[in-house]
């Protein structure tokens, strides 16, 4: 398989050097040795297929695609809050009118990519499944997806998402589709340190989508990152 070259859906123009906390798209309340590395990992991943060849395993079926729910109007560690309400979206984060917009570009990008879609899997947040009905005008709920009462995550609770969410990722999708989970930052994270040492992957920004290949028994291979705005270089030329 072909790692994508300069211009294809992996390219955040990224350096190599240290990510420093003043660059960091982590919010400083949560910005620490481990969200920082998480962040470089993402930022240093490359895409095992190239544009055209992601797009047609996509269109193929078979792949799990772990997005991050859409921009916000304020990073804050809502989990943690003794108001939260999960059934009161105004006790939440909310998708910001550019996170709409992306939502919107996200579900029009994978449609006009022809790229099937099948189950649609959101935690209980409002910005998530509300990207997710913006995206793709249906979704079911599993908790799994959902934070644990954490900003400054352990080991054990990293251990812990990883245990929630591999399920999921490792799970083969019906024939023919692709399933889609609508999630946030710190599960992925968790559920990618046992295949990208030594932190996961922190994705990083908003909306950017993590397409797996499910090996089944919590097993899965990452294949490429998305953005927002680049599912639609996926069409067919």
């Amino acid at each position: 398989m072909a790692a994508c070259s300069s211009g294809s859906v992996s390219d955040d123009s990224a350096s190599k050097d240290k990510l420093s906390a003043d660059r960091s798209e982590v919010e400083a309340y949560e910005q620490n040795d481990t969200t920082l590395s998480g962040e470089q990992n993402g930022k240093d991943f490359v895409n095992k297929l190239d544009n055209q060849a992601l797009g047609e395993a996509l269109r193929d079926g078979g792949h799990v695609v772990y997005l991050r729910h859409a921009k916000t109007v304020k990073d804050w560690g809502d989990q943690v809050s003794p108001a939260l309400d999960l059934s009161d979206c105004n006790t939440q984060r909310r998708l910001s009118t550019e996170g709409k917009a992306d939502a919107k570009q996200i579900g029009e990008g994978i449609k006009a990519a022809g790229i099937p879609v099948g189950d649609v899997i959101s935690s209980d947040y409002c910005r998530a499944y509300n990207t997710a009905d913006l995206a793709f005008g249906t979704y079911t709920k599993n908790s799994n997806l959902n934070f644990l009462p954490c900003v400054e995550c352990t080991p054990e609770d990293y251990k812990e998402y990883a245990a929630r969410v591999s399920p999921l990722l490792s799970a083969k999708p019906e024939a023919g589709k692709n399933t889609f989970l609508v999630g946030h930052d710190d599960p992925f994270q968790g559920v990618t340190m046992p295949v990208v040492p030594e932190n996961g992957i922190y994705p990083a920004p908003m909306g950017v989508a993590y397409v797996a290949k499910p090996l089944g028994d919590g097993k899965f291979e990452l294949i490429a990152k998305i953005l927002p705005d680049q599912w639609e270089s996926l069409a067919q030329n």
